[in-house]
């Protein structure tokens, strides 16, 4: 407005003076007008100076409203600072390298500020502000990241069971999420009962609050976790007591069951409730679409094992003897969540050392397929299929070994008869071993085969009507088939990657389960995507290797290209990893043989198997009989 009033006047300011348009008031901003203090048109510019200090006058003493106090705030905690924080405090608790994604990167979730959980990672918000009540700081942005970061790893710790929210109305799915987040704390607070002070702080529900029904949950959710917290509502008294009273928090249907009971004891109240309005009274609870198999792309099968089980060895691998006798590093976490978890170490050739702890591998568990689609691979080779089989018959129990200068045996040796009997008559004490046994030669031989399923894998081959994920299932069926008839044990693992921190690990057929209906329906419903990281899926099929007792291993890998991951553009460091990742798998005894489909593997296959130890299919119709010819070969 003085920038108009200046642009009116036909000569400029002259000098000028400074007026105070709200005295000596210390409570507003002092502004300043210039007066002219020419002559001539001076009482014209007086009375339109006055008229424009009035209005600014009148503008500036209007008072703003003020926010909240519960929404002012000083000072904002960046995820990108506070994120390997967070993840050293959550592996320090937890023994698991967690993965903490911001929200800010996800374009389905722009704009959403409530945390959430989605594949195991953690994704949350950008920045948190420190929360200031009565004029101090309630709590800090950093303390809202540790507490949203560690009841976010409560949930995939204990939130074995996923419910299904096609049964209950939003509501219902409400006060059962509201259950559901202080059961997994009640848990946690168990082994770490100083994270109950870290929640319970960030908790501002009172009694006042009886307008909605989110009022009532969120004084639900303090009350079930700070018994300090008084509320005489009779809805949250019962739901306290039965959550209290409960024998094991860990009973099937626990957060299903009580959810239902409150929210049905609720109708009393007669108070609407409105889906839109449903935000957690404490800043640091998710969304938890986890615990809903609808929204849960991830649901894994429980697993009935002990809380925690940390088991590591040595993480270093170097050149010297010393260390190559040294067992593979490896950090196992065993949880009650779904998916176990692996840290391996990832060789660096360009400072020629291994970096420890670099790698999270995930196993998780694969979905199921139609089977039709099995015995129709079935159906269409019938005739490779008992070709393959009367190969691997042939050699299944080939030779007799005779093992000699027995003293009980199945027969004479006759040589050392001879040799007795000559002993005998010149007088010298003969040998009493000679009898023989003989022994028939038995395969000893346990193989995995193990599979890139990355997002090539879907591209269909040149020249053919199928992808290479079809093929590779088609090899895994034929394989698995023909493999059955001599009993050799044989596992089926895939895998894919999304950089160092997200590499997920498939086991469609374990060496001790059947080739039965459910192994082929997890063969059918194998899928392709992401990234290549096969070093570190070597390390972990050679851990299983490993676990199983046999007299020869051998360790088989179909790819379709070379090792590569969205965080790594030098195309040379995922290949000298895997090469390491072989010969850390040789060193165990494991031989490594290699199938390329992809045309240019010579150019870097051999480098990092060996001239000997893999083979470029150029024709794949003929993939699955060249490769049990490869199998009988390396396993006679």
């Amino acid at each position: 407005m003085i920038r108009v009033f200046a642009g009116r006047t036909d000569r400029g300011f002259g000098e000028f003076r400074c007026v105070p348009l709200f005295g000596n008031k210390s409570d507003h901003p002092i502004l300043h007008i210039w007066h002219k203090r020419s002559l001539g048109r001076g009482p014209a510019m007086s009375h339109f100076s006055d008229r424009i200090a009035r209005v600014l006058q009148d503008i500036l003493q209007t008072k703003k409203p003020e926010p909240p106090a519960a929404l002012e705030s000083l000072n904002k905690a960046l995820l990108i600072d506070v994120q390997r924080r967070i993840r050293i405090y959550l592996n320090a608790l937890w023994g698991c390298d967690f993965i903490i994604k911001s929200i800010g990167n996800d374009p389905d979730n722009r704009g959403i500020r409530q945390p959430f959980i989605r594949k195991s990672a953690i994704h949350l918000p950008g920045h948190y502000y420190d929360f200031i009540q009565g004029g101090a700081a309630h709590f800090t942005g950093l303390e809202i990241y540790r507490a949203a970061a560690t009841h976010a790893a409560a949930h995939i710790i204990y939130s074995k069971q996923h419910f299904s929210d096609h049964l209950v109305n939003d509501w219902q799915r409400a006060v059962i999420a509201t259950i559901e987040d202080a059961r997994v704390e009640a848990l946690s607070i168990r082994e770490f009962p100083g994270l109950k002070q870290l929640w319970a702080s960030e908790h501002t529900a009172t009694p006042s609050q009886n307008q909605t029904p989110e009022d009532y949950l969120n004084r639900l959710a303090r009350a079930l976790l700070d018994e300090n917290y008084q509320d005489d509502d009779p809805w949250i008294g019962r739901g306290r007591s039965l959550f209290v009273g409960a024998h094991d928090l860990e009973a099937y249907n626990f957060s299903w069951d009580l959810g239902l009971t409150l929210e049905h004891a609720f109708r009393n109240k007669k108070v609407k409730f409105d889906r839109l309005t449903v935000k957690p009274g404490a800043p640091y609870r998710d969304d938890n679409r986890y615990i809903w198999a609808s929204e849960h792309s991830d649901v894994m099968e429980p697993v009935d094992i002990p809380w925690l089980k940390l088991l590591s060895t040595n993480n270093t691998v170097s050149g010297t003897e010393d260390d190559k006798k040294r067992p593979l590093m490896q950090m196992r976490i065993v949880s009650a969540a779904a998916a176990d978890t692996y840290i391996y170490p990832e060789w660096d050739y360009r400072t020629d050392t291994s970096t420890p702890s670099w790698v999270t591998l995930r196993e998780r568990s694969p979905k199921t397929g139609d089977l039709k689609m099995i015995e129709d691979i079935v159906a269409q080779n019938k005739h490779l299929i008992t070709r393959m089989k009367n190969l691997l018959l042939a050699i299944q129990y080939k030779g007799v070994r005779r093992i000699r200068k027995q003293q009980e045996g199945d027969e004479i040796d006759i040589n050392a008869a001879i040799r007795a009997m000559t002993d005998f008559r010149l007088g010298k004490l003969p040998d009493d071993r000679i009898m023989m046994s003989s022994l028939r030669k038995t395969r000893d031989i346990s193989v995995l085969l193990l599979l890139d399923l990355s997002g090539s894998a879907i591209q269909k081959i040149r020249g053919q009507d199928y992808n290479v994920l079809q093929l590779s299932q088609k090899v895994c069926v034929l394989f698995a088939d023909a493999i059955e008839a001599v009993g050799d044990p044989l596992a089926i693992h895939g895998f894919n990657s999304n950089s160092r921190f997200d590499v997920d690990y498939f086991r469609f057929k374990d060496f001790d389960q059947p080739y039965d209906d459910a192994s082929k329906a997890r063969i059918a419903g194998m899928t392709a995507d992401r990234s290549t990281r096969m070093g570190a899926a070597v390390r972990h099929a050679t851990y299983h290797l490993n676990e199983y007792k046999s007299g020869k291993k051998l360790l088989m890998t179909i790819t379709d290209g070379a090792p590569a991951d969205i965080d790594m553009p030098d195309r040379h460091y995922l290949r000298y990893d895997l090469k390491h990742a072989v010969i850390e798998a040789q060193q165990f005894g494991i031989h490594t043989y290699c199938i390329g489909l992809d045309p240019k593997a010579d150019e870097y296959i051999s480098r990092i198997f060996g001239a000997r130890n893999y083979m470029v299919v150029d024709h794949v119709k003929s993939l699955p009989e060249k490769m049990l010819h490869v199998y009988a070969a390396l396993t006679l």
